[in-house]
């Protein structure tokens, strides 16, 4: 009985692992993560092991971009006054943007799995939170098409992959059923990711995303999402490989996409933890509120020129104003694991890290009442 049910569990897992999580990683020293590691020390136990599974000179989490576009973010005219905070100060207010599209793991578009949307704005004034970069300005918002994480926390995260890089070309089982006890497994983890793992999206300008980790908002702490609000949307009848960026080329000639950004407030610390991005926080009980509008103009976005600039972006939640600062282990990490592999990444190509500004790349806007000044 029991050899059937990990059979089972195993051939489960293996299916709904593929596509999500690479497994060419070779093998490396196992960690031992006996005792709670810190913050920084789990993310650097996830940084080296993510390290030896990314192909070099590519971005090792969302490799693959279906476009990176010219956006406006235009902030609401009559929010109420508590809201009014950082980027969301002036009513009104547009910051132009980049926005990045793209697939988690996979190459192949026709294979499900979780796809994300990075928005950069441009222009923002004021102090970062990034010591080395304290004078750019930009402020990243880092999405995905799912409401939640599929690890509560960084420790959660350290062990996570090293299950991966002590089981090289396996799924992770040792981390969800992790001894005989199955009241110390991960099993509200792995129903996660088996919904994560089943994505599957007609257009990237066609699909809602979700922060799933929280931020500050002044004194609040919030989730983002953003929602698509076309009227129309392209959706490519042939499903190639590529067929989702070959959705957005088609849209964008012909017609601007759209989206709203709206927040979610934290009503009840309890229901709605900062420290366990696997809660999905209540609508019915704190509904999402539009903050602002995106709005992206109909462009010519595939030349090589513009693939070439989208892939010196750096994106992380940690290039942000102190008013909406990440919150939460998960995101600690995520500063650390960010920066070390764009660091790595950007090495490799011989480029320097470096923010953008509005000089440095002109979009290729099909209407010239778009053109940035």
């Amino acid at each position: 009985m029991r050899l059937a049910l990990y059979k089972w569990l195993t051939l489960i897992s293996f299916v709904l692992f593929i596509g999500l999580i690479p497994f060419t990683n070779p093998a490396v020293a196992a960690t031992s993560t006996a005792t709670v590691l810190s913050d920084n020390a789990a993310a650097d136990v996830i940084t080296k092991d993510i390290e030896k599974s990314a192909e070099p000179g590519l971005r090792a989490q969302h490799p693959k971009a279906h476009g990176v576009v010219w956006a406006e973010f235009t902030v609401e005219p009559n929010l109420p006054e508590d809201l009014k905070v950082g980027v969301f100060k002036e009513p009104g207010k547009t910051f132009p943007a980049w926005v990045r599209f793209s697939n988690a793991v996979d190459k192949d578009d026709t294979k499900n799995g979780v796809h994300g949307m990075a928005i950069k704005l441009m222009d923002v004034e004021g102090e970062k939170v990034l010591r080395d970069e304290k004078d750019a300005k930009t402020q990243d918002f880092i999405l995905v098409d799912h409401p939640v994480f599929f690890l509560r926390n960084a420790q959660d995260s350290a062990d996570f992959f090293n299950a991966l890089a002590q089981s090289p070309g396996k799924p992770p089982l040792k981390f969800f059923f992790s001894g005989a006890n199955p009241l110390k497994w991960h099993t509200h983890e792995l129903q996660i990711l088996m919904a994560m793992k089943q994505k599957k999206i007609d257009s990237p300008i066609a699909t809602q995303y979700w922060s799933t980790t929280p931020y500050q908002l002044g004194s609040m702490a919030v989730k983002f999402s953003t929602k698509p609000t076309s009227s129309s949307i392209e959706r490519s009848a042939n499903k190639t490989p590529d067929y989702l960026q070959t959705a957005m080329v088609e849209q964008l000639k012909t017609q601007d996409a759209s989206f709203d950004f709206l927040i979610q407030r934290q009503i009840d610390p309890v229901k709605m933890p900062v420290e366990d991005p696997t809660v999905e926080w209540s609508e019915k009980e704190s509904p999402f509120q539009k903050v602002a509008t995106i709005r992206i103009p109909r462009q010519a976005f595939d030349s090589p020129e513009q693939k070439a600039f989208g892939e010196s972006l750096s994106f992380t939640p940690w290039h942000s104003l102190p008013e909406h600062a990440p919150l939460g282990s998960i995101n600690q990490a995520r500063k650390i694991i960010y920066q070390s592999l764009s660091e790595q990444r950007h090495q490799f190509q011989r480029v320097a890290s470096q923010e953008p500004t509005l000089q440095s790349f002109t979009p290729s806007l099909l209407n010239s009442d778009d053109r940035p000044s």
